[in-house]
């Protein structure tokens, strides 16, 4: 059984929608509950009685958040859409959702130093971060990228970002003290610690009792409702980040469910 932590937050703004989210993922929510984390499975898509509607959120969210960084082509969309080796999560309570984070491996060939030709590398990858207007200083962003490397088991230096926003930047420094990278002709970022010997691990449960102890207003309350996860194959993250890794997934269940909340953590 494993524990499921959330935060409480005041809700202003966000999308609303004829479908109980939360209920795609087989999570009964009350009004008024705090949102969780789900990842999407192209099981959701194809389900008969609610995978249209999941399609139609998905494509909201995703158009959302192409306005909101200026692009000309959504990242994220429902329509038409088979997941493949793309990971989707979603933020969402009952009929409101409130953001999205997707996944994904790229093979990249990245300037390593100043100096010297170009590596391959085959990381997971950021392709698409949003949060909905009005909850994106509220922790909710936080919450849900903390979620998604809770479930993945990678830490944020490991990543890549795709074309990352100044928004983004700024949230990974300011979190995660994320900040030196070499730009790339790609425009992805791999920040200097993706290169590093030194592996950052995290505690989750350190964390949280640290957290808890310093009397930290982020400290999260408990619940202990188990997470139902879905058999997925192995996925490999990343060939050459030694701290990559490949994850099983637990019992079959309608679907995934993350919340997690834990102190700055940081990548040197």
């Amino acid at each position: 059984q494993t524990t499921t932590y959330c935060y409480h937050f005041s809700v202003a703004i966000s999308m609303d929608f004829d479908l109980d989210i939360s209920r795609v993922f087989g999570v009964a929510m009350q009004d008024g509950d705090p949102p969780q984390v789900f990842r999407l499975t192209d099981d959701n898509f194809r389900h008969p009685r609610w995978g249209q509607g999941m399609r139609g959120v998905m494509d909201k969210l995703g158009e959302r958040s192409r306005r909101a960084q200026g692009l000309a082509k959504a990242v994220t969309y429902g329509s038409g859409m088979v997941l493949g080796e793309s990971r989707v999560y979603v933020m969402a309570s009952k009929f409101r959702a409130f953001g999205l984070l997707k996944m994904g491996l790229k093979r990249l060939y990245v300037a390593r130093g100043s100096e010297g030709g170009l590596v391959e590398i085959n990381p997971l990858c950021v392709l698409d971060f949003y949060v909905v207007e009005g909850h994106q200083r509220a922790g909710l962003g936080r919450q849900l990228f903390l979620a998604m490397l809770d479930a993945e088991g990678i830490t944020p230096c490991k990543l890549a970002y795709d074309k990352p926003s100044p928004k983004l930047i700024g949230f990974l420094r300011r979190h995660f003290n994320l900040a030196k990278f070499i730009p790339q002709s790609n425009n992805f970022v791999v920040f200097d610690a993706y290169w590093s010997r030194q592996i950052p691990t995290y505690s989750y449960q350190a964390e949280r009792a640290s957290a808890a102890q310093s009397g930290s207003r982020s400290s999260s309350r408990r619940s202990d409702a188990p997470i139902h996860l879905r058999r997925q194959p192995q996925l490999t993250l990343s060939r050459t980040s030694p701290s990559s890794r490949e994850r099983g997934w637990g019992p079959s269940g309608e679907g995934e469910s993350y919340a997690t909340s834990a102190p700055r953590d940081v990548c040197e």
